[in-house]
């Protein structure tokens, strides 16, 4: 975050005043009023509207106040329940001050500090100390509420310290080690004189006194650091309720795919929409939004704000065919679809007169345990996890919810007490096809897998895959795949569109979630195509498939809801599945939603809706969808001009609504070995390589060049860069460049035209081929 710019129009004032007043005047600031929310630990269900509990006891307002803001300073969870003590940030002493008190009187100015830090939600009051000679310190930390903990409080106090600007940089604020805490905290010592010393300014000032203006000054002084802590508060409750793809590191606080919750950086070349982002400003900015409304809130907030953001999604998406419930992740996001074929499943099985017709394993005390089987289309080419999360294991060592530590592969807690779960990985592409072209049989080789499961078990329900755009673009295997399977064996196939890559028309979710033979559940996300921060998604279900659902979650006992909740639980929250599933709902653990989760969407929904308004405002969806294709025609001729480093691999193209402009968006090249290392022998990188590679692009690495580079070959290699990660197909592993939403709306809107952008994507190739000339040298230094 940018260090506070310094106010230089008045010349007389001290370095120090300027300090002060640049923080309380350059800075936006945003008033946050503590909220009283009585004694609850938790906000309630979205069918318990509790009233608020009100007092008639005899305090004064002003301890009525801190007692509310000490409340709200609560760092509670769902999983989690933590509570900073409010006598662990009580004063050690309540100080009476005269009005009259004397210019430069510090503990005057500490008691007003004080008494400002306790009015607002943002700051942790630790302690007062006398430092003798009239000198007094004050002590404190920052972190808003929905804080996890001790630890997010000293990360955002810390990251203040660091971005404060002239606060720190004149001294007049520092970050000190507390030996009685353990942590370390802000301090700020008084008096500062010219906190009451009048100044030509002081014309522009309401203060009639000193001590008026020393209560304005200070309260500019707190205003501005409240701004920097909500800035730091938002980025580190984004970072929360996910997998361990969201574990960041280093001040700028990335993740291995070299994204993060801070805002993206204007001079980065993102072209990596089908991996991972950042949010742009505007994203972020939502973000704040969302969570200023949080606090505002008060405990029904939870409830109302998760609503919102699906009725949100559910009007841009479902076209009123279906709902939603939210996700922390695309890949996650299984779980709902193989919760249906459990649910289908048992049902058949109570339903059976022969368990003898059944495998020997779902007989006797076992014959009413379902049997799931889930055929992972384009296996290799969809999410990392999803095999294992298509078959109720985990695929993180971390879940979003719970703060557990588990073994990936791990099973879900009690589903598999319900169901036997396995996957099948169905790869899509030819592995002895040198150009590593999809399966000419593939639609034949899917249906045969799906028969010889349903034929194994009269009781077998088939989760079936249909990708709508892998992340190579493949839509496989053909929706005529799901129709038949549908049609033959009617429930017993629980048909799922990946949607997840989001690089359709809009008229394909509502399309497949009305389809009475081969509609189902559909995979989505904020964080692809729409360039969200990494992870938001959701699954849409028809309301056919909600109706059924409802109707199997009533037949079975509390027992086995309830062991279907304890599973759901790691990864969703009662908030996430809201109406849509009432029972599933009524049996999840109680308390807080997933901010972080809530707070990503935010993001995500702010680029799904400008881009919404700038299509209509801009000649609709089909000069959109031109806009796409003269994009994706050009970047495909600009991929062919970097032979021999580069090789353009061509896409597939399958029209009609699959396809954002009936085009694929995602551009993939394999990129020439220039000779050295391990795949010397291939003549294309291997993943190993293209991940050192996508590393490479994301840095100015013009200083590491061979001393033989030209000014030009230094020009590009200072361009930062975001590609699509490596994907490993046969024929040679590829790097991808994508069109996203961001880019898009530029385009749509003029303030971008397509030659300028394309002189981007050239740079984007011109820095891969320089990478794939000097790449031994490149990697001989330690980057």
């Amino acid at each position: 975050m940018p260090a506070v710019a310094m106010t230089t129009t008045t010349s007389s004032l001290t370095p120090s005043t300027r300090a002060f007043r640049s923080v309380g005047r350059n800075r936006r600031v945003v008033v946050i009023r503590a909220a009283a929310s009585g004694s609850k630990n938790e906000p309630p269900r979205s069918s318990e509207k509790r009233a608020g509990a009100g007092g008639s006891g005899s305090s004064s307002p002003a301890i009525d106040r801190r007692r509310r803001v000490r409340h709200s300073m609560r760092v509670t969870r769902l999983r989690d329940l933590i509570e900073i003590s409010p006598d662990l940030w009580a004063p050690a002493e309540e100080v009476e001050v005269a009005e009259d008190a004397a210019l430069g009187d510090g503990l005057a100015q500490a008691v007003v500090f004080k008494e400002m830090l306790l009015a607002s939600m943002h700051f942790r009051l630790y302690s007062q100390r006398d430092l003798g000679n009239g000198r007094y310190a004050v002590r404190f930390l920052m972190g808003s509420p929905r804080m996890e903990g001790l630890d997010d409080v000293q990360r955002v106090t810390s990251a203040v310290c660091d971005t404060c600007g002239p606060l720190c940089d004149e001294g007049l604020m520092s970050l000190v080690p507390d030996s009685e805490c353990g942590m370390s905290v802000a301090e700020i010592q008084f008096p500062l004189p010219f906190l009451e010393t009048p100044d030509e300014d002081a014309v522009l000032s309401r203060a009639a006194t000193p001590a008026e203006l020393r209560v304005e000054r200070l309260d500019a002084v707190v205003r501005g650091l409240e701004s920097q802590i909500i800035d730091e508060s938002v980025v580190c409750l984004m970072e929360k309720g996910s997998d361990d793809r969201s574990t960041f590191f280093g001040k700028a606080r990335l993740n291995k795919y070299f994204t993060g919750m801070h805002a993206r950086e204007a001079d980065l070349l993102h072209r990596g929409t089908c991996t991972s982002s950042s949010p742009t400003p505007g994203a972020l900015e939502a973000s704040r939004e969302m969570l200023t409304r949080m606090w505002d809130g008060e405990e029904h907030a939870d409830v109302e704000l998760v609503d919102e953001v699906r009725a949100r999604v559910e009007k841009l998406f479902c076209g009123g065919a279906g709902r939603m419930i939210l996700h922390p992740s695309g890949t996650d996001a299984e779980t709902m679809p193989l919760l249906q074929a459990v649910l289908e499943s048992r049902a058949l099985a109570r339903e059976s007169s022969d368990e003898t017709s059944r495998p020997e394993a779902f007989r006797g005390e076992h014959a009413t345990r379902g049997n799931v089987v889930s055929l992972v289309a384009c296996a290799g080419e969809v999410g990392s996890g999803t095999t294992e999360a298509s078959m109720g294991r985990f695929f993180s060592r971390s879940c979003p919810l719970g703060g557990n530590r588990v073994e990936m592969g791990q099973e879900l807690p009690a589903l598999h007490d319900l169901a036997e779960m396995r996957a099948v990985e169905l790869v899509a592409r030819g592995a002895d096809d040198p150009t590593g072209a999809a399966r000419d049989d593939y639609d034949a080789f899917v249906i045969d897998e799906a028969r010889k499961a349903l034929a194994a078990d009269p009781c077998a329900v088939v989760v079936l895959h249909t990708v709508a755009g892998s992340k190579t673009g493949l839509r496989l295997p053909s929706p005529d795949v799901a129709s038949l399977l549908r049609a033959e064996y009617g429930d017993r196939v629980v048909s799922v569109l990946d949607a997840c890559q989001m690089r359709h028309n809009p008229t394909l979710v509502p399309r497949w979630l009305a389809d009475p033979v081969a509609g189902g559940p559909v995979l989505m996300t904020s964080s692809k195509f729409f360039g969200g921060p990494s992870f938001g998604s959701g699954v849409f279900f028809p309301h056919a498939s909600i109706e059924r659902m409802n109707e199997l979650l009533e037949a079975e006992p509390p027992a086995t809801v309830a062991a279907m909740a304890e599973a759901c639980a790691s990864y969703l929250t009662h908030h996430d599945i809201g109406d849509v599933l009432p029972k599933l709902h009524d049996a999840m653990p109680p308390g807080f939603c997933n901010v972080g989760v809530l707070l990503r969407w935010a993001a995500g929904l702010h680029e799904m809706e400008t881009l919404e308004a700038a299509t209509a405002m801009h000649g609709g969806m089909e000069n959109t969808e031109a806009t796409v294709r003269s994009w994706v025609t050009a970047t495909r001729s600009l991929a062919t001009e970097f032979e021999p480093h580069l090789e353009y691999v061509p896409a597939v193209d399958y029209g009609g609504d699959w396809q954002l402009g009936g085009v694929n968006t995602i551009v993939s090249v394999r990129i020439r070995n220039s000779g050295g290392g391990s795949d010397s022998g291939s003549e294309y990188m291997s993943t190993a390589k293209l991940k050192k590679v996508y590393a490479l692009m994301t840095a100015d690495i013009s200083e590491f060049l061979a001393p033989e580079s030209t000014m030009a070959e230094r020009r590009v290699a200072s361009q930062r860069c975001l590609t699509g990660q490596p994907v490993d197909i046969p024929g040679g592993s590829v790097l991808r460049t994508v069109l996203g939403a961001a880019q898009l709306k530029d385009l749509v809107t003029g303030k971008q035209d397509l030659p300028t952008m394309l002189e981007d994507d050239r740079v984007l190739f011109a820095k891969l081929a320089l990478i794939a000339r000097q790449y031994d040298h490149l990697l001989s230094h330690s980057l």
